[in-house]
């Protein structure tokens, strides 16, 4: 029998074993996701397919040691040797992949402590091979074959989830309490939403929601970043204080207390059903929530066989330009889902058979970058037949060194509006599910940031000029048939948590920075703050000052940062700088936030490294701002 044929015939047991072992270790390192046994079988498709592209290799190896052996490799060998070329370019690349960063930053290989493990790795994969290949010798192919088929199978395919934690009940509140959700579009900006004075019927449905509800019309974020304004919201606090930013995007209860862990030990269940793999909850930000749905590719895509094959895509796309899929290298991944997918989840978890009240986080990621609406969104898309589409300066289509116009955000500003029109259809209609008229739900919607369209050469959420900070901030309380009403004093995210939690009867903790919007008396000349610290270099802060109609805007740290000012009264924008002609209010305002910063700006300063297992999510979504986007701003 040739050698080719002995090593095709080993690759079942070998796919298999491979592949539920790969399985596992999902499964250790997301204890939480609900995986079954489509992950173990994706991972035999994608482990049969490695192991195909390993047969040639392994015969080459195998013959050329036969030319030195006359006697033919035993069936433990040959097992052993297309176990190796399978199995340790995939151990190699996992080993390696921690120390590459955004924008596939490969500066962490120059040390030496990256190849050493790899030494490492391969020397513990060869000891393990040569174990393999003397166990075989001893047991018999078939029989080890079989075990290894039968322990792939289980492993991969039936090892549980942890149980989901329960929170204890709190004698002293009743089952009476409201249920909780806290609704967020994700890259939503107000002024392009009905109840916010838009001219286009982008949102029909939210605006007959706003009727009932409590319309705040001067809302902020609280940053320009997905991870830093969402865990704000649920801590309620600035991301100075929780210390999460773009390149450190991690969770540290010792920083900070979200209302999820403060409503769970109150006899709330809780759950987060999230559309982006910006907010995994690998981060920690799923602390505190009993269920925490964060899936939003095929499971195959968490395997160590999926990394490595991600990243051999990437470098294709480099150097095939039919295969840059519009800046995305993937086949099937894209680092999001759509609402469809997080609104039905998070409805069969409401519909559970539990007693307790609960309190969701649901996050819609649709109308974020790529803007590509699918179905009725396409009646707000005019005709179009110029260089710019959803997938902006990404696009397969568009020819760098082009000149974007006027007309060519206006359509891009289409597509967003397109996309909010489909959102808020499905939004509506998971509402409708929950019968907000029975009483027993309050709702906060809201949104983590805003979006530019070319707006003073500003693209996405990059920064902190008006339509990237300004958001929609709407919350209905528990009744039957609530009064609407609008609010003009300004408020930020940072208020959702106190909010929530006084909905729930439960008092804030003393360290929030935020208020009970539906409680407290709001002053005219309240002071606001966005923190910009998301981005790649650590020195680029942008913290925004709002006091009344004034916008103090600080870019950069030290004797070096730069101060502009801004009269929305008169320019809403924010467009003129007005600072040379209030110097008396520039200097008092610069007081007043550097007072507030000092001990800030100190963290602020420091350098850290960038969050390895982000990286790809990041850079597909667009966050680390890639060289397309860079020059066509330029």
């Amino acid at each position: 029998m040739s050698i080719a044929l002995r090593v095709l015939r080993s690759l079942p047991a070998g796919v298999l074993a491979a592949a539920a072992v790969d399985a596992v270790c999902v499964r250790l390192r997301l204890p939480w996701r609900s995986l079954g046994p489509g992950l173990y079988l994706e991972s035999v498709l994608l482990w049969g397919a490695l192991g195909l592209l390993a047969t040639l290799p392994a015969a080459l190896t195998l013959g050329l040691a036969r030319r030195k052996d006359a006697e033919a490799p035993g069936a433990g060998r040959v097992a052993a040797t297309l176990l190796g070329w399978m199995t340790l370019p995939v151990a190699v690349h996992a080993t390696l992949d921690h120390y590459v960063g955004l924008e596939a930053e490969l500066s962490g290989l120059r040390e030496p402590g990256p190849w050493l493990r790899v030494l490492l790795v391969l020397a513990v994969g060869c000891l393990l091979l040569f174990g393999l290949a003397h166990l075989t010798r001893r047991v018999g192919a078939g029989r080890l074959a079989l075990a290894s088929m039968a322990l792939a199978a289980l492993g991969g395919s039936f090892l549980p989830p942890r149980p989901r934690p329960v929170g204890a009940r709190d004698p002293g509140l009743a089952d009476s309490r409201p249920n909780l959700l806290l609704l967020v579009w994700d890259t939503t900006r107000a002024d392009r939403l009905v109840p916010y004075g838009y001219g286009r019927d982008t949102t029909p449905h939210l605006a007959r929601f706003a009727e009932e509800s409590v319309v705040f019309e001067n809302a902020t974020s609280a940053a320009t970043f997905t991870f830093s304004s969402h865990l704000s919201m649920l801590a309620g606090v600035y991301p100075s204080t929780h210390g999460a930013r773009l390149l450190s995007t991690r969770y540290d209860p010792r920083r900070a207390t979200t209302i999820a862990e403060t409503l769970r030990k109150s006899g709330y269940r809780t759950g987060a059903f999230v559309g982006t793999d910006v907010l995994a909850g690998r981060t920690g930000i799923r602390h505190g929530f009993e269920c925490y749905a964060d899936r939003v590719d095929p499971k195959v895509c968490d395997t160590f066989a999926w990394g490595l094959l991600h990243d051999v895509q990437a470098v294709l796309a480099e150097l095939v330009p039919a295969l840059r899929g519009n800046g995305n290298p993937h086949w099937f991944q894209d680092f999001q889902r759509p609402a469809s997918s997080v609104l039905a989840e998070a409805l069969d978890w409401i519909g559970e058979d539990d007693g307790r009240p609960w309190f969701a986080l649901v996050n819609l990621y649709d109308v974020h970058w790529p803007y590509v609406p699918r179905a009725d969104g396409r009646a707000l898309v005019s005709p179009y037949d110029g260089p710019l589409d959803g997938y902006l300066f990404r696009s397969d289509a568009w020819v760098p060194g082009t000149e974007w116009t006027e007309r060519d955000a206006g359509h891009v500003g289409e597509l967003y509006d397109g996309e909010l029109l489909e959102l808020d259809q499905a939004v509506d209609a998971f509402l409708s599910a929950l019968r907000l008229e029975d009483g027993r739900t309050a709702v906060v919607m809201t949104s983590d940031h805003g979006e530019a369209f070319g707006e003073q050469g500003q693209w996405k959420h990059e920064d902190v000029g008006e339509p990237q900070v300004r958001i929609p901030l709407i919350v209905r309380p528990a009744a039957t048939a609530p009064t609407g009403r609008r609010v003009a004093a300004r408020v930020t995210n940072v208020d959702v948590a106190p909010t929530l939690l006084a909905l729930a009867g439960l008092e804030a903790p003393e360290s929030t920075e935020g208020f009970d919007l539906l409680a407290e008396h709001l002053e005219p000349e309240r002071v606001v703050f966005v923190e910009d610290r998301d981005h790649l270099d650590p020195l680029d802060v942008r913290i925004a000052l709002y006091r009344g109609s004034w916008k103090l805007v600080r870019r950069g740290l030290g004797p070096e940062a730069r101060f502009t000012l801004f009269d929305l009264a008169a320019d809403p924008r924010g467009r003129r700088d007005v600072a040379a002609e209030h110097p008396d209010l520039l200097a008092e305002l610069t007081e007043l936030l550097e007072q507030h910063r000092r001990e800030r700006d100190a963290v602020d300063a420091e350098v850290q490294g960038p969050d390895p297992s982000a990286a790809a999510g990041l850079q597909a979504l667009g966050y680390t701002g890639g060289e397309e986007d860079r020059e066509a701003v330029e």
